[in-house]
């Protein structure tokens, strides 16, 4: 995969005070303000063959995504969150989610991949902000169909970045007490997102649900709506057990790392717990992405 560590293209940016060319060959003319890179790491982690999913045969159901309840606009937006997502609207972060992106689809193609989840080892690095950036960049493609999961159950913050109202708690959808595609609401006509909403149940019990009724549900997505893929905001990976709970449902995995405060032993801790849990895409560095509350 393409890294693209953007502190080096600051560097050369500041140094000459011209454009930079990212490693797909785009310019990025635009000073970057925060940094997003991708790092792959050993190089086996890609020599793996590629898995074999029954649900990749599957096809777009139209219909369901045209039953979908629209997005739920949220009027009272704070005015910090409504400031943050405009500047993460600049352009060249942008650019930086795009060439993120592209990266994943072909990985994911070659293969046979067809849902991601985006977990940091502690809060606070940024995995919303993150989820939430890729989200609108494969929004941008008008070729692919998405669905995005808030899986924060106690604290989630997804919906803030599109300044939507959730449905409703996620944990019913998981558990099977309803049906999956009336949690969810369409953002854009390729983008469909199941927000979250914390409840006092999900709270108290820690969220507390069996393996097998998330990896069910995964698969109602998959067979039912039919997307290309699944992204998945997921809780912390070294806090708790909540995040585990949700691994055997999910193909592989992005880290995100707050370049002030993650170490190189946390992500260590994350690869030993992914081994022969979930394929171990890389690192996002995330720098100055989020704003004080939420991640």
């Amino acid at each position: 995969m393409i890294m693209v560590n953007t502190r080096k293209l600051e560097q050369l940016l500041k140094r000459s005070g011209r454009s930079a060319v990212t490693g797909t060959g785009q310019p990025v003319t635009a000073p970057l303000r925060r940094g997003l890179a991708l790092s792959g790491g050993p190089a086996q982690r890609y020599d793996v063959a590629p898995r074999v999913d029954t649900a990749a045969t599957d096809t777009l159901n139209d219909a369901a995504w045209e039953n979908l309840a629209p997005l739920a606009r949220d009027k009272d937006t704070d005015k910090a969150a409504r400031l943050f997502n405009q500047q993460a609207r600049d352009p060249a972060l942008a650019k930086l989610f795009d060439v993120l992106r592209t990266q994943l689809i072909q990985t994911f193609r070659k293969r046979g991949l067809r849902s991601l989840g985006i977990t940091s080892p502690h809060a606070g690095a940024g995995t919303s902000f993150t989820t939430a950036g890729l989200l609108a960049s494969f929004a941008r493609r008008a070729d692919l169909h998405v669905v995005g999961l808030d899986l924060h159950f106690a604290d989630p913050g997804l919906h803030r970045y599109f300044e939507a109202v959730p449905n409703g708690p996620i944990l019913p959808a998981i558990r099977g007490d309803i049906p999956v595609e009336t949690h969810l609401q369409r953002a854009y006509p390729t983008l469909a997102l199941g927000l979250n909403r914390p409840d006092p149940e999900s709270i108290q019990t820690g969220a507390a649900f069996p393996a097998e009724d998330f990896t069910d549900m995964m698969q109602d997505i998959l067979g039912f709506m039919g997307p290309d893929f699944v992204v998945c905001d997921m809780p912390p990976l070294l806090e708790g057990d909540v995040a585990l709970n949700l691994l055997p449902g999910i193909d592989a995995v992005l880290i995100v790392s707050d370049s002030r405060r993650t170490s190189a032993s946390d992500i260590a801790a994350c690869e030993r717990v992914l081994q022969d849990q979930a394929e171990f895409l890389g690192v996002v560095m995330n720098r100055d992405a989020t704003p004080q509350r939420g991640r």
